[in-house]
């Protein structure tokens, strides 16, 4: 026995039908009406089967088949109930007394008449059907006349029996087991004419006669479901009759299984699956067709005894005890939001993370079964402010906020609704900063559920101070720079690093003010300092100040990278990865190789006795390392460079790189490292072990030029 899918086996030769016009015994239509093929015409192209049997049902095809009113066929009248298929197909069913002859369409006023004559066949009949109700795998009788000529039998939902699978065959009678796929319908026998073409590239469209009578083809039953309330994951035992015809179980929800752990004809033992829902439940036969228990499948519910502590710290663990926890599967608290369930979970109780951002209110237990539980309204502990100090400030000051829990404050807001930065936090205290902008007033917590906590007392916040919003990312001794901000009307001076006091100025007003930058201002990444005239003191953002220190000490110079007291290229070049240049005015300087990465020489050396002067230091933590270095285009914060003063490499050092885009803009810079930043502050033997500069980590990028030159140590 096989299940052909006919519907669409028999569109697809409609299709080919349609176009090639060839029926079996049936000529092609179109040399009669190629007059008709434009516009909203009808069109006969062909029509089958032929020969036919009458109360069999004719097919038939040709374009604009929606407009046919009635089909007359030979010896009987107008038939006009008419099967409208599409467009291009119609059927109607054979009459009785239809006689061999042509068939006529009528469309409005047209009358279309086929070239071609129908002819007949004798009769195929179904007499009786037996037994009327069957159960698949059992045998059913077909009685009647000229069953002989019958390829197939076709149940209900496209279930075909083919001849070879019959269980006997004669012109009175047919005997054929009823597949486990067929449904409850009438039947139909089939010749089986080939809807393929035949040798003569013609089609053949089969004969179908339908039963009087529907077959009942019978279905399983549930009668019984135990237990009821049960527990998802536990085994449900459910009774009834005609199990073997069942494919397959459905809960509610949805949630399908053919997992059975037993399955005999009259009973079915499952375990319930985790998300199942309460519910009927459905067998589903092999048919396809689903039967539902009348009985409701209820499971049980976790239960909620307690919950504690209560109030309760976000972020902290809540403990809830009941029964039948093992059932949840998330815990949802106010705020709609998801807390994290601890592992180790029992029936009884089961740990819960509660969210920082969680909210007073109910708190919800789901299951995977789609069931909720409450429990009862859960609070939360709030942050207490005891003191402040101190209440009064300078706008950009800091405060420090003393009490307890303030480990759950998010925020803290001053006066004038601006956030202060918090410099650092516990369960009892908060140093927090406040802004430029900030004014008198409370002080308001905002804890990580959005809580507010209000101060009782008022911060006093002296905000006649400029604020400074930008300053120019580079300037160069002797050139323009800009301050832009608010307030700056109340600056008196303006000092650069070393306490070098500013005397020249462009514009000055109350948003900018234009300040030349002094030729002994300090070089390299500085701030300067605002003076009011009233003796505050405001710092700026770090920017850079182009040019070169002097060198104070020649005597500390490690390397100048010019050919004098032994430091020459044949040594000062081992393992290194840069080239010697030459500026205009004749000094020597090297240019770091870009696209060198990981652990690569920049320069150095390991000949002790080729050391030259290299100076010794007996307390290394009282100095610096300045170093003069160019760099053209920029690279990124994962380059790190490593110095080696004494036979030992000392700490990785990242002041060179301290952001993304490093860069001194093409400018000659003086890098300052402390050296409690690169060595241990053991003394530094200047007579023994190799030294130099090398690349530790990172790639410098292609087309990334860096210069480096007078590395030195000074005091300082």
């Amino acid at each position: 026995m096989k299940k052909y899918r006919l519907a669409t086996l028999f569109k697809t030769c409609l299709i080919i039908v349609s176009c090639f016009a060839l029926i079996t015994a049936c000529e092609k239509e179109d040399k009669v009406n190629t007059d008709q093929m434009g516009g909203g015409d009808v069109v006969l192209r062909s029509f089958g089967p032929c020969p036919i049997q009458r109360g069999a049902e004719l097919r038939i095809i040709g374009v604009n088949m929606d407009k046919v009113e009635s089909v007359t066929l030979q010896g009987c009248g107008a038939v006009t109930d008419i099967k409208r298929i599409s467009s291009t197909e119609i059927r109607i069913m054979i009459p009785q007394d239809a006689e061999p002859g042509t068939i006529s369409l009528k469309a409005g006023s047209k009358q279309i008449t086929s070239v071609t004559s129908l002819t007949f066949n004798e009769p195929i009949i179904i007499g009786s059907i037996t037994p009327l109700t069957i159960k698949s795998g059992s045998t059913l009788k077909i009685e009647g006349d000229y069953l002989n000529l019958i390829e197939e039998i076709i149940f209900t939902d496209d279930v075909h029996v083919l001849k070879a699978d019959f269980v006997s065959q004669s012109r009175e009678s047919i005997e054929v087991i009823v597949p486990k796929e067929a449904q409850t319908g009438k039947i139909i026998v089939s010749n089986g004419a080939d809807i393929v073409p035949n040798e003569s590239g013609e089609f053949g469209i089969p004969i179908w006669v339908y039963s009087d009578e529907d077959l009942i083809v019978v279905l399983p039953q549930i009668t019984k479901i135990s237990p009821n309330p049960i527990k998802t994951g536990n085994l449900l035992t459910i009774e009834g009759t005609d199990f073997d015809l069942a494919d397959s179980l459905v809960f509610e929800g949805n949630v399908g299984t053919r997992n059975f752990v037993s399955k005999t004809a009259t009973k079915i033992e499952v375990n319930v699956p985790a998300n199942a829902n309460d519910g009927t439940i459905k067998l589903i036969a092999f048919s396809g067709v689903s039967v539902s228990s009348l009985e409701t499948l209820t499971l049980v519910a976790p239960t909620i005894s307690s919950i504690a502590p209560n109030p309760v710290k976000n972020g902290a663990v809540l403990t809830v005890k009941g029964t039948d926890l093992d059932l949840i599967s998330t815990v949802v608290f106010g705020g709609d939001k998801e807390g994290t369930i601890a592992d180790g979970r029992t029936a009884t109780e089961i740990k819960v993370t509660v969210p920082k951002d969680a909210v007073a209110g109910n708190v919800a237990f789901n299951t995977l079964a789609g069931q909720s539980v409450q429990s009862s309204e859960l609070t939360f502990v709030n942050p207490v402010i005891s003191g402040i100090t101190p209440t009064t400030i300078t706008a950009g000051s800091s405060i420090t906020i003393t009490g307890t829990d303030l480990d759950l404050v998010d925020k803290v807001i001053f006066g004038g609704n601006t956030e202060g930065n918090i410099l650092s936090q516990s369960g009892t205290s908060i140093e927090v900063e406040s802004l430029p902008n900030s004014l008198t007033g409370i002080i308001t917590l905002v804890t990580t559920n959005g809580t507010e906590i209000k101060s009782a007392q008022e911060i006093t916040i002296n905000s006649d101070l400029p604020v400074i919003t930008s300053v120019s990312n580079q300037a160069k001794p002797g050139t323009k720079m800009t301050i832009v901000g608010t307030k700056l009307n109340l600056v008196e001076s303006v000092i650069f690093p070393d306490n070098v006091k500013a005397t020249q100025y462009g514009t000055r007003s109350e948003t900018l003010i234009e300040v030349y930058v002094p030729d002994n201002a300090k070089k390299g990444k500085v701030t300067l300092t605002l003076i009011t005239f009233d003796g505050k003191e405001v710092i700026s953002p770090e920017f850079t100040i182009a040019g070169t220190d002097p060198i104070v000490d020649p005597s500390l110079v490690i390397e100048d990278f010019e050919n004098h007291n032994g430091h020459d290229a044949t040594w000062d070049n081992w393992g290194g990865s840069f080239d010697y240049l030459t500026a205009d005015d004749g000094n020597q300087y090297i240019q770091v190789h870009s696209g060198i990465s990981g652990w690569a020489w920049i320069y150095g050396c390991n000949h002790q006795a080729n050391r030259g002067n290299f100076p010794s230091l007996a307390d290394p933590n009282n100095y610096v390392l300045k170093l003069d270095m160019r760099v053209t285009g920029s690279y990124g914060a994962g380059v790190m460079f490593s110095f080696s003063f004494s036979g030992t490499w000392g700490q990785t050092n990242s002041l060179l790189t301290a952001q993304d885009n490093y860069t001194t803009n093409g400018d000659w810079i003086t890098v300052t490292i402390p050296m409690t930043d690169l060595w241990d502050g053991s003394a530094i033997d200047g007579a023994s072990g190799d030294w130099g500069m090398a690349l530790n980590s990172g790639t410098i990028p292609a087309g990334v030029e860096i210069s480096i030159d007078n590395v030195r140590f000074e005091k300082k």
